[in-house]
């Protein structure tokens, strides 16, 4: 196959897997192709087919690297305004690729970019920071969490490093659990859910009465994973058990999960085990088949769930059953 046919997945007159042929195209070296190929993405982009455009990005991505990062983050730029459901997210990766390839090359055209009065285009750039930061740039990221726009504190929050290696990055991530934005406190509990030292539940505690469903959402298994086997268990339990009596089904399931990896206070799930959304079912189902050589009671509990209407739940009872 050739680009020409690359031209027609991304017409929508082509229907199959496209992306075997991308993968070869952007390996081929074939720099004579670039051009065509860099004409075609700028007018997918102008034309809203996302899907040709991220096809696109892809291909030039491999035949011209750094070359074209400038034009790349521009593109995700746009991506980032959300149009028509465009997540920008494939079209990331192809960036992703151009800068672990070429670092320093990236980092060059990045850095400038930073300071940009378009804040599509700053927001690009700060995204694109988290792949190439160096410690100088924590007061960068410090400066952007404190911008009057939440769309650049989400962005400036993802890209902070990892909470566990830099204690400036911990404080930071900390301190937005309190931002004004349910957005950016979101994903500072997602951030410190992986790798935060324990004490981090003293922090996540007071957010299961926060106003935003998707924050308290979030808490459950942050807050199982930091607390479990240290001495912020008992405190977390308590946290769990209320947001297990949550309105809000998404919280409740979280919630269940969060007490399976806390491993503690088992018994709050069996006034779970009948909650009416399945989804909350099959956490707890998941829960106790986790805990089951460890929690006696969680046997009987998955008996009776080998019996519920939902499929998902009655094969996961079955097989914990099975495997015990």
């Amino acid at each position: 196959m050739t680009l020409a046919d690359l031209f027609r997945y991304a017409d929508g007159t082509l229907d199959d897997d496209p992306w075997p042929l991308v993968r070869e195209l952007a390996a081929s070296g074939d720099r004579s192709a670039a051009a065509s190929v860099q004409a075609a993405l700028e007018r997918y982009a102008r034309e809203r087919n996302w899907y040709g455009r991220d096809l696109m990005a892809h291909v030039l991505a491999g035949l011209s690297g750094a070359e074209v990062f400038p034009l790349l983050l521009r593109v995700f730029a746009g991506a980032l305004r959300g149009e028509d459901d465009d997540d920008g997210e494939r079209l990331g990766r192809a960036l992703g690729a151009v800068m672990r390839a070429d670092r320093a090359g990236c980092r060059a055209v990045i850095l400038p970019v930073l300071a940009s009065n378009d804040p599509d285009l700053r927001r690009a750039a700060l995204w694109a920071l988290g792949y190439v930061f160096e410690s100088s740039d924590m007061g960068t990221l410090r400066e952007a969490l404190a911008d009057p726009d939440p769309a650049i504190r989400r962005t400036a929050v993802n890209s902070l490093p990892s909470v566990a290696e830099d204690p400036q990055a911990y404080e930071l991530v900390v301190a937005a659990l309190q931002d004004p934005d349910a957005w950016v406190r979101h994903h500072a509990v997602l951030l410190l859910a992986w790798s935060a030292p324990p004490a981090v539940v003293d922090h996540l505690v007071p957010l299961t009465s926060d106003p935003s469903w998707y924050v308290r959402s979030a808490l459950g298994q942050a807050i199982g994973r930091r607390a479990a086997n240290s001495d912020r268990a008992a405190a977390a339990a308590a946290a769990l058990r209320k947001l297990l009596a949550d309105p809000e089904s998404a919280v409740r399931s979280h919630a269940a999960t969060g007490l399976g990896l806390l491993g503690e206070s088992l018994d709050a799930l069996q006034s779970t085990a009948d909650d009416p959304d399945w989804w909350v079912r099959a956490a707890v189902t998941n829960a106790l088949a986790a805990n089951l050589r460890r929690w006696p009671p969680a046997r009987p509990l998955l008996a009776q769930l080998t019996g519920d209407t939902n499929p998902t739940v009655r094969e996961t009872a079955s097989k914990a059953l099975r495997a015990s």
